[in-house]
């Protein structure tokens, strides 16, 4: 047990955990408190068993404590800035992001593949019970980019999944936080996810795709990463509506 905290800060509040930081007279933590699991198809023990395993390569937060039955996470609070916060030019910051899913993808972790499939699926039957003439409309605007799930298993690596450049702390090594969405999949939907949530430009993206085909030797295919870029922005509007649901 840690001692009582004399200052609780909220740090952030998003669709599937709220962080806390945890200041006691000696120590600095951060609580996760957990939610929305069975919506947003989160399996928590998953969670903590990559967590731990990246931890022991210095990319993850250490997993001091955790209950999955009363829903919480204790790690330590690192004093050190985002990716998002630092002052670096924009292209520098879009060479960070390659070198850390570059780093991510070569990363060999004991965790079990999930469907991309499946998971849709459970979304929209999610949120069928709120809001069913828009998962009919949803259904109907997936159709024409649906092929990219498909190829969900077709060269299988790690992937965050949610990497924006608030879950990259600047620590020396580099730390990456909130790996509830991680999995084994397409390191496409990785790197499209990557460009959408952190909005990059062109320039930026170029960059991106440039410096992570030097480090992994991948070659991205632009096309079909246009159209996973496509699903990605499809998908998170399937999140917004489920968000707005249950919040």
């Amino acid at each position: 047990m840690i001692d009582k905290p004399e200052e609780i800060k909220l740090l952030a509040s998003g669709q599937s955990n709220q962080a806390l930081r945890l200041i006691t007279g000696t120590d600095d933590y951060v609580l996760k408190r957990w939610r929305n699991e069975e919506v947003f198809a989160v399996d928590r023990e998953r969670e903590v068993s990559l967590q731990q395993q990246l931890a022991k390569l210095s990319l993850a937060p250490e997993v001091l404590d955790y209950h999955t039955g009363q829903g919480w996470l204790l790690q330590p609070y690192y004093k050190a800035p985002s990716l998002e916060q630092v002052t670096l030019s924009p292209l520098i910051k879009a060479t960070v992001l390659a070198e850390t899913l570059a780093k991510i993808h070569s990363v060999r972790v004991d965790v079990p593949t999930w469907s991309m499939a499946d998971r849709i699926e459970h979304y929209l039957q999610q949120l069928q019970a709120f809001d069913a003439p828009s998962v009919t409309v949803m259904r109907q605007q997936l159709k024409p980019i649906a092929s990219v799930i498909d190829d969900w298993l077709s060269f299988p690596v790690l992937c965050h999944n949610d990497l924006s450049m608030n879950h990259i702390l600047m620590t020396d090594p580099m730390r990456i936080i909130d790996w509830e969405y991680a999995g084994i999949g397409n390191p496409l939907f990785d790197i499209a996810s990557t460009i959408k949530i952190n909005q990059l430009n062109s320039g930026m993206v170029e960059r991106l795709i440039s410096d992570y085909e030097k480090r992994t030797h991948y070659q991205v295919d632009r096309q079909r990463l246009s159209q996973w870029c496509e699903f990605v922005e499809w998908l998170n509007k399937v999140w917004q509506h489920l968000f707005r649901h249950t919040s």
